[in-house]
């Protein structure tokens, strides 16, 4: 077996997969989680299982070549995803990288900035992140704040570190995501356009995080965007999961935001431009780095959502 790969997160959605990943490659794991793991991992000699509340605890890292660090808070307002994600976040990649351990921060496409892009822009590595987090939500500012933690302590210690910005996650229980639109009860209102989504099927998400961990590097920081190379529009999107749509012209959507610009902040969601556009704006989505580190598809969408849809079931 190779180098051992520390995963925090270890029982989350994302986490286990990446666990399983790992060993379907025969990379030992250091399962970091706060929970009881699953009973599968018992008769697994190669999974070294870790319970640690990463906001009390930091876990011991040495001996990790790697550690992908998966544990956040998803939902919560700024004060939330600064107790539960940027303070311990801070701790635990501080703590791995004075072990000499290889950073690999999950992230978020989400903290890309693309209120001044034109539509069907092609976004990639070098989009430029959110220049007003005030106007984006809690969990935005905290995936921001975790990548510049992480890029200071990279710097500060000379540890590799590689941020992958997932897209949308879809696997299991969680298919939906707030690329669509709204939800009116059967109905789903969303722009019509064929613009992309930006997905990444679970199996793919763990595949690229893996990879990252165990791939050589060329450079001492490196950002990667894990997206799977079929990205259907929402149409396609819809017609997988068996859904209807109520489709509206993205312009329409676009204009409302503008006028109500002034009010800034104090705008839910949707309202404001910025979340709009990240949102709802048609794109393209690049994958060119992911495929460079060895990313390989398993599934195109169809096949993907139908085997989400299966195991849920």
């Amino acid at each position: 077996m190779g180098d051992v790969i520390a995963v925090t997160g270890a029982g989350g959605f994302l986490g286990r997969a990446v666990v399983a990943r790992a060993r379907e490659t025969s990379f030992p794991v250091r399962a970091i989680l706060r929970g009881d793991p699953p009973e599968a991992w018992a008769a697994d000699p190669g999974i070294e299982v870790i319970r640690a509340d990463l906001r009390h605890e930091l876990p011991p890292l040495d001996g990790a070549a790697a550690v992908i660090h998966a544990a956040a808070r998803m939902s919560g307002d700024d004060a939330a995803q600064a107790r539960d994600t940027v303070t311990p976040s801070a701790a635990l990649l501080q703590r791995a990288a004075q072990a000499g351990a290889r950073l690999v921060l999950v992230s978020s496409i989400s903290v890309l900035g693309t209120r001044d892009l034109a539509p069907f822009a092609l976004v990639d590595e070098a989009t430029p992140v959110e220049p007003h987090p005030e106007r984006r939500d809690a969990y935005t500012r905290a995936k921001l704040a975790q990548e510049r933690d992480a890029c200071e302590i990279s710097a500060r210690y000379g540890a590799q570190l590689r941020i992958v910005r997932p897209g949308a996650i879809f696997g299991p229980g969680r298919l939906w995501n707030a690329h669509m639109g709204i939800e009116l009860g059967p109905l789903v209102l969303g722009p019509r356009h064929a613009g992309e989504l930006p997905l990444c099927w679970l199996p793919h998400a763990a595949q690229i995080l893996v990879l990252a961990a165990t791939r050589p590097q060329a450079q001492t920081i490196e950002f990667i965007h894990a997206l799977d190379d079929d990205r259907p529009d929402r149409a396609r999107f819809l017609a997988a999961l068996g859904r209807r749509g109520l489709p509206l012209g993205w312009r329409g959507f676009d204009v409302a935001a503008r006028a109500l610009t002034p009010l800034g902040p104090r705008l839910p969601g949707l309202l404001r431009r910025e979340v709009l556009r990240a949102r709802l704006m048609p794109l393209r989505y690049a994958n060119a780095r992911a495929h460079a580190l060895g990313f390989r598809a398993e599934a195109g969408f169809e096949a993907a959502m139908a085997d989400a849809r299966r195991a849920r079931a």
